[in-house]
């Protein structure tokens, strides 16, 4: 798909503020600041639109630029980008608290990778039905909880058996 134009993600605004105004025709420089473009861009935008003569300046109807507008707000293009950019910025946060998640350096043990459930330190109590931990702090936390995950996964039938009632 072609590059889209540098407006074009703020065509919802541009339609709200050409909806409020109340002059039936628009000049060149209020184009220009509308859509945030030079000279040559905003003669382009005004092409092929009804208007008329004043004095050696031409004025686009506003209502055939709005009517311009609304059709390509409904238009395939715009519906894909505007899809495409709510797309960019959800993956841009879940990179943003992946991120933050990835600095933070959680404290182990050497040995905590082979931890068997009967070597877990006192702080973690596992009873059938019951976790108790005490930590003190996120990161404290995190290192049990990794801590257990470790004897979890090295001892499972262990596991099972202290947590599950008899």
């Amino acid at each position: 798909m072609p590059a889209q134009p540098a407006w074009f993600h703020r065509l919802a605004e541009i339609l709200e503020e050409l909806r409020s105004l109340d002059t039936p025709y628009l000049d060149r420089l209020f184009v220009q600041r509308l859509f945030r473009v030079q000279e040559r861009r905003a003669r382009q935008l005004m092409a092929g639109l009804p208007g008329i003569q004043v004095g050696n300046a031409v004025a686009v109807s506003r209502d055939g630029l709005l009517a311009r507008l609304e059709e390509t707000a409904n238009g395939d293009r715009w519906q894909w980008e505007v899809k495409r950019r709510a797309r960019v910025v959800e993956e841009l946060d879940r990179t943003r608290r992946d991120l933050a998640a990835r600095r933070v350096r959680i404290p182990s043990a050497p040995d905590t990778p082979d931890r068997l459930l009967q070597d877990l330190s006192s702080d973690i109590q596992l009873q059938p039905g019951a976790l108790r931990i005490e930590f003190h702090g996120a990161e404290d936390l995190a290192a049990k909880l990794f801590e257990l995950s470790q004897a979890m996964a090295n001892d499972w039938p262990d596991f099972c058996r202290a947590v599950e009632k008899p």
